[in-house]
């Protein structure tokens, strides 16, 4: 039931194909059981002229005129069996068609609705997964459903409503045969229920297994610079032939069971239809039953016996579509990041942190501890210290995408009171590793605003000095950066990466280590161009070199989760500290000298 409701919430108004696909699948099945009942009739009624004892066979005889114009009419019994495959004819295209629409109509709205949901979940819950689990489940998940609505579903109707009528014809012939024809019944759905439940389990594991394959595949392909440049190719192989070989023993534990069950129900089946033959010869010979009686029980055994032996493949993949339903279902019911409900305040660019702390949700140890500083509209800051100190950890609570202890205020509203999206609209981040769509270089500078004009992204460029060299391409901005911007060098990237976020013109600009991947000389260029935008935003630079802080209004340094310094450089240059160390470090001696 709760698999159901899954289903009809994505059909968006086409319910009502299900109601017809019903229907077609009972006249399939009706009018496939007639067309024995009506040679029966010719054989025992018509021809041999024995009498009607069943209500069935009635219903026929009068639809047709009865036994004696039927006989000197032999036509109206071509033309009825004529009238029954035809509308077995237009059943079977109906329910193609129901069928067809209800599956692409369905996996096109849950494609849909999955992606939009993920883009909306938090950066934890995405931090927290594999990427390759959630593409298997996106994908192949999906894709298993739309297959189990394109034929399982109508075909798990056809063997229900077979199996009922064919039965209840039966019985109406002679009970006692039906008996000894349909004993092994019981067994053949405790069998197929067993199977259920025991593929269910197998299913999730090879899914499971699956997405461990799509996860190392997508690394590989993601990261093929750095397997390349360390030779590890054949460590990689061996990564994915382990991997491999568990999907491969759980697929072989899967089919194992499908064996036995086939072989098994196999038996079951045939030796059904033998022990209903040799009794059925029996009832005739002692005038039981007829001989187009016979030739009814003979066709129907078939009808009832190998659709609920197909049952159990269908229940095997109804258990395939339950498994990918929860799955899915386990994405959609995350809670997605409100991005909407706060304050939308004029953002001009004074931050304010007082007593901020902030703990990763597997740490016990703070990451940021008490920490402290008040940064002016339009000023300039830079935030340094060793790796693992906090710094990128600060700049992403100003994104928020991590609650945090304490307060935080920009321009006296405290940040969470802000709107997610209206502060990160306001935010301006360029990130250390930069990400780059497959698109043209002027599509991925255009991605922060869309209206932006040609003259807005050209000054951006110029600014992040990427412009000259993006004129030197062939196709200029219209140059295809290809997948993860591959086509470009790491600074090119990186420089697009920052004139994209200038670009929007935000009030608060962030350079998370964004100019590392940078030369000395185009940092400097860099530096040059921001100083230009002084009075136009708030800059928080995150950096290890001391020659992006140098300029800065005010220099953090972090230690450890902690404040360890604050000032000018020509304030901290002269304490005893870890500025100065990392000052006479990188600049090669003392530095009075």
């Amino acid at each position: 039931m709760k698999e159901l409701k899954f289903i009809m919430k994505y059909l968006h108004g086409k319910k009502h194909l299900f109601i017809i696909m019903f229907i077609c699948v009972f006249v399939y099945s009706l009018s496939l059981l007639l067309s024995p009942l009506i040679v029966s009739y010719v054989l025992d009624n018509v021809i041999n002229g024995l009498p009607i004892n069943d209500p069935i066979t009635q219903i026929i005889d009068q639809l047709l005129g009865g036994a004696t114009y039927v006989r000197n009419n032999l036509w109206t019994a071509a033309l009825a069996v004529i009238v029954i495959y035809s509308m077995i004819a237009f059943s079977v295209y109906l329910k193609g068609l129901c069928t067809g629409i209800i599956s692409e109509l369905f996996s096109k709205n849950l494609r849909d609705d999955v992606y939009d949901h993920l883009q909306k979940l938090t950066f934890t819950y995405h931090k927290s997964k594999d990427s390759g689990d959630l593409i298997q489940r996106s994908t192949s998940d999906i894709d298993q459903i739309r297959r189990a609505l394109a034929s399982q579903v109508s075909e798990m109707f056809y063997c229900i409503f077979t199996s009922i009528i064919a039965l209840s014809i039966l019985v109406s012939i002679n009970v006692q045969l039906t008996l000894i024809s349909f004993f092994v019944l019981p067994i053949l759905f405790l069998s197929s229920y067993m199977f259920f439940k025991k593929s269910k389990k197998i299913f999730l594991e090879c899914d499971l297994a699956e997405s461990k394959l799509t996860t190392i595949i997508q690394e590989n392909l993601g990261g093929v610079r750095v397997v390349k440049a360390f030779n590890s190719e054949q460590e990689e192989i061996i990564k994915f032939e382990l991997a491999n070989n568990k999907y491969k023993a759980k697929v072989f534990n899967l089919m194992q069971a499908m064996a036995i069950f086939w072989s098994t129900t196999d038996v079951l089946a045939l030796g059904q239809i033998l022990i209903m033959i040799v009794a059925g010869i029996g009832f005739v010979h002692d005038g039981s039953i007829s001989v187009g009686q016979y030739f009814v029980f003979l066709s129907y055994v078939s009808f009832v016996i190998w659709p609920l032996r197909q049952l159990g493949r269908i229940l095997a993949d109804m258990g395939k579509l339950s498994v990918s339903i929860q799955r899915i279902d386990e994405i959609l019911c995350e809670p997605a990041e409100d991005l909407e409900i706060g304050k939308t305040p004029t953002i001009k660019g004074s931050i304010i942190f007082s007593n901020v702390s902030f703990t990763y949700d597997k740490d016990t140890k703070p990451t940021l501890e008490d920490i402290n500083f008040n940064i002016k509209a339009k000023q300039s800051i830079a935030i340094m210290g060793p790796t693992g100190s906090g710094k990128s950890s600060l700049v992403n609570l100003l994104s928020r995408l991590y609650e945090y202890e304490g307060n935080i205020l920009i321009d006296d509203t405290p940040l969470n009171e802000i709107a997610k999206g209206w502060a990160r609209k306001n935010i301006g981040i360029v990130l250390q590793e930069p990400f780059l769509f497959s698109k043209t270089i002027y599509d991925n500078l255009a991605l922060t605003k869309k209206d932006a004009k040609k003259d807005s992204i050209y000054d951006a460029a110029k600014i992040a000095s990427i412009h000259d060299v993006i004129e030197g391409f062939n196709e200029g901005y219209e140059t295809e950066v290809g997948e993860k911007g591959v086509t470009l060098s790491g600074g090119q990237k990186q420089r697009i990466a920052i004139a994209r976020t200038l670009v929007n013109e935000c009030p608060i600009l962030i350079f998370d280590d964004s100019l590392s991947a940078l030369d000395s000389k185009t940092d400097a260029q860099i530096q040059h161009s921001l100083k230009r935008m002084k009075n136009k935003a708030t800059m928080l630079i995150v950096t290890h070199r001391v020659n992006s802080a140098i300029h800065a209004d005010q220099i953090i340094v972090l230690d450890k989760g902690r404040i360890a310094q604050q000032g000018n450089h020509a304030t901290l240059v002269k304490e005893e500290g870890l500025y100065k160390q990392i000052y006479e470090l990188q600049m090669g001696g003392d530095v009075n000298e």
